[in-house]
Order: structure tokens, then sequence, then C-alpha cells
């Protein structure tokens, strides 16, 4: 299993406890847009950036979080940020 794999999976966990309970068996891949599929809304976007900034030991800066978009953006920052290819 690769690094990016695991952090994938971490990442998917997270967004999952925070998706509105509503959208039932989300399904997260690298397009998958937060806001308009998974329900992720401003307050609970931050809820998320600050359990990734915990579980990764990482400072996201509110520019970096507004820039993401979809899973794959939210993947790809956590991946650069912590130097996994």
């Amino acid at each position: 299993m690769t690094a990016q794999l695991t952090i994938a999976e971490a990442l998917a966990e997270i967004v999952r406890r925070f998706a509105p309970k509503t959208k039932g068996e989300l399904r997260l891949a690298a397009e998958t847009r937060l806001i308009e599929e998974a329900g992720i809304d401003s307050p609970r976007m931050i809820d998320i950036v600050l359990e990734v900034e915990d579980r990764f030991g990482l400072t996201i800066e509110d520019q970096e979080a507004q820039s993401v978009r979809t899973f794959g953006d939210l993947v790809a920052l956590v991946c650069e940020r912590t130097g996994v290819k």
C-alpha cells in the first residue's frame, strides 16, 4: 500500500465524518466535489481542516483551504505538505 493511498483513506474517513448524515454512503473519488456532492459547507470545511492539521501535524493556510474544491485537491494538498509523492 502506498503512502498516498493511506493518506487518501485517512482523509476519506475525516470527510465522511463531517459530511451531512443524509448523504448516506458517500463515495469519494478524486473528482468528487466537496461542496456540491459531499455537502461540505464552510463550517464543516473548517472542521475538516482542523482535523487534518491535527492528524497529520501540519498547518493549512486559509487560502490553501479555500482552493480545495475536490477530494483529490485535498489529497494532493496533504501529500504535498507531508512530502508524499
